[in-house]
């Protein structure tokens, strides 16, 4: 895959809609990510790995590729694993515009634990 050049006003304005809509601050994104509170702060002036921003779209429920506003560039989404999204106790999650309940959410944790144990034997 080619070098992309990333617009960080564009990036910082992507993840702020993400966090946001995952009821969380840009600090908290960081640190879920394993970066130090004040990180994202800094892409202003300087662009992060993209294995520092894999980790971003992974706490954010998204890939690279959306995260980066690039969705459309070739091979450039990275895979997202579903359990680090579902377990990740500050997402919210909604169906169809519905809210998912605790229960329901458990119930959807469970489905796919059993389908993937089934499919590993």
């Amino acid at each position: 895959m080619a070098f992309m050049k990333l617009d960080n006003g564009e990036l910082l304005k992507n993840i702020r809609k993400f966090a946001k809509k995952n009821g969380l601050t840009l600090a908290e994104v960081a640190t879920l990510a394993g970066l130090s509170a004040s990180a994202i702060y800094s892409w202003k002036k300087h662009t992060p790995s993209k294995g520092t921003l894999n980790e971003v779209a992974q706490v954010l429920g998204t890939s690279y590729a959306k995260l980066v506003g690039k969705e459309n560039h070739g091979n450039a989404a990275t895979a997202v694993d579903l359990k680090k999204v579902i377990e990740n106790r500050k997402n919210r999650f909604e169906y169809h515009g519905q809210p998912v309940s605790d229960e329901q959410l458990k119930i959807i944790r469970n489905v796919l634990k059993t389908m993937f144990e089934r499919r590993q034997s």
